[in-house]
This record gives structure tokens, sequence and C-alpha cells, in this order.
């Protein structure tokens, strides 16, 4: 992933004025000179909490180096969290854990409004710098919830949806997903229910009328239009002769909000069921790498380290 400006320009003219040369290089997962940002085990981060990432490429016993990383939200590079700065290994490995709500703060952005990267760059006991490597995360604190109801006779039924812990102003999208494909956080909709605008809150509500779908077995998706975050429904959906009905996945669902009708029946009255916490990661992961920071260079490194003083120094080895 390549974003924009090099996070050294936070400081740019203090690095100038010291001696530092001031380089513009892209984000890159690994970059020309060897430098890795490892992506982080979660992109969906809590904005109160931390982020560890950790890397690898930055100096060796002999020619030890210095990372520093931060934490931005502008695609031009002009804004930066202060760099926690880490010595690598002698193997050129290195961790660091990035205080995220200080960071936020710092940048002063919206956690809700994207794009927001991790930037780690290397510097060398020389004061060679390294392309920076950055990774794109979204900020999320929230845990999603919600619930339905599918209710009225065959032919004229309805899907009453609630669901709380999506983003301000997202559009929350429900669609019938069979359940042969319902593993693919890509998979094909058979059908939309439904779609919205998510409240300042968080929350969602909505009732739809149930769309003519052929005779099968579904799952009910919600999903949020900023990441994909949202969820499945805990139970299975049937459609036999236009009506539709529910069904428990397997004997071991602890759903105790599912009221299952008598399945001979050809109505669905107040049928109830949960909307399960799908694992946003899995839906997010080719859509975040769809809207990376194509051109986003920071250039954090050196003005992370006079900021600190941090001092490299080299080793020297006796015969």
């Amino acid at each position: 992933m390549r974003l924009g400006r090099p996070i050294t320009a936070i400081g740019a003219a203090a690095l100038v004025a010291a001696g530092v040369v001031v380089s513009t290089p892209a984000f890159a997962y690994t970059t020309d000179d060897g430098f890795t940002l490892d992506a982080p085990d979660s992109r969906v981060v809590d904005p109160n909490s931390s982020i560890t990432v950790t890397g690898s490429g930055c100096g060796n016993s002999e020619n030890p180096g210095k990372v520093a990383v931060a934490l931005t939200n502008d695609v031009n590079g002009s804004t930066y969290s202060t760099p926690v700065t880490v010595d690598p290994g002698t193997d050129g490995t290195w961790t660091a854990t990035v205080d995220l709500s200080t960071a936020v703060a710092e940048v002063g952005g919206d956690p809700n409004e994207d794009p927001w990267y991790v930037a780690a760059q290397c510097l060398s006991y020389n004061g060679d710098e390294s392309d920076t490597a950055g990774e794109r995360i979204i900020l999320d604190g929230t845990d999603f919830s919600g619930n339905y109801t599918i209710s009225g006779a065959a032919g004229s039924q309805t899907f009453e949806i609630t669901a709380s812990g999506l983003t301000p102003g997202e559009t929350a999208t429900a669609t019938l997903i069979r359940q042969a494909d319902a593993e693919s956080a890509d998979a094909t909709p058979v059908a939309t229910i439904g779609s919205g605008t998510v409240d300042a809150d968080g929350n969602f509500n909505g009732t739809f009328p149930a769309p003519s779908v052929p005779d099968g077995t579904y799952v009910m998706r919600l999903t949020g239009s900023r990441y994909g975050e949202g969820g499945d429904s805990t139970s299975l959906i049937t459609v036999t002769n236009g009506a539709y009905n529910l069904a428990a996945r397997d004997n071991n669902s602890d759903d105790t909000a599912i009221t299952q009708n008598d399945p001979t029946t050809t109505t669905a009255d107040n049928t109830s069921a949960t909307v399960a916490v799908a694992v946003p990661a899995k839906a997010s992961s080719k859509q975040l790498a769809k809207t990376g920071g194509e051109g986003l260079v920071p250039a954090i490194l050196a003005a992370g380290l006079l900021a600190s003083g941090a001092v490299l120094l080299r080793t020297r080895r006796h015969a």
C-alpha cells in the first residue's frame, strides 16, 4: 500500500537547519530498501485503546537503527501524531505500541472519518532514512448488535430491523444471502431487503417488505457502508411457497430470542431473531486494499528522533 509525504516533513525546517536531509519516500508494505511494517493483526481498532505493530529490516549489529511510528489521517501527510521511537533488535526486527487515544487527539481528526494510517520509518546511525512503510486501519470502538422481526401473512410479510454500534451517517443495507454462500464476506445477495442511514448515535431502524425470492434457505446480512461492519442472522431463514420462516442453524443454538413458527404453517407472524456480530476484518480486508491511500508520503522519523533527543551511536569493534 503506497501512501503520500515523508514523516520528517512534520519538522522539515528544523531538520534542514540541523543538517538532516528530508526525503519524500512513499508508503509501502516493504520499502525498496527492505524496511517492513507488518500488517496489523486486525485493521479495526478501538480509538480509545492502543495498537502494537511490528516490522523488520531496520539495521543490524554493525549498523544499528531507530524506528519511529506515528498516526496520520492526511493523504498529503501534513499532520502526524508525536512519533513513538524504538530500538530494533540486532536482527533488524522491532515492535512499537502507539496510544491511539493520545495520537488521535494530537492529529485532531474524527475517528469516524477515514482514512487513518499507521506509518513507520527507519533511520540508521549515519542518518540514512528508509522509505516509509504504512498500513491502513479503521478506528471503531463500538460493538455491533441487532435484531429483526418477520411478521405478516405469506405474500405480505415485512422485516423490522434494528441495530446499534454502527458508524453515524453511514448507510446500512440488509440483504438475503444463500446459506451456501454465508461464509463468504463477498457473497452476491439474492435480494436486497432495504437500506437506510444510521443515526447520530450509531443506531439503525427500518421496516421493509419481504422481497420475492425463490424457495430456499437464506441468511439475512446487515452491512454498513463504511467498511462492512455488521452481522448475519443467527437463525436461517427458509422460504417455502413465498412464506418466510426461521430455522435454527444447529442444535447448539443458544439464541433464546428466536421464536420458531410451526414449519407446516404458511405464515410467519411475530418471528424474531438476533443478528450475530460479524468479524469486521473479514468483510473489510478486500475493501481496505481497494481504498488504500495511494500517494500518501509521510516522513515521521527524523522529526521524532529530534523531538525525543534520541542519538544513534555506532558501536566500535576492537580486534
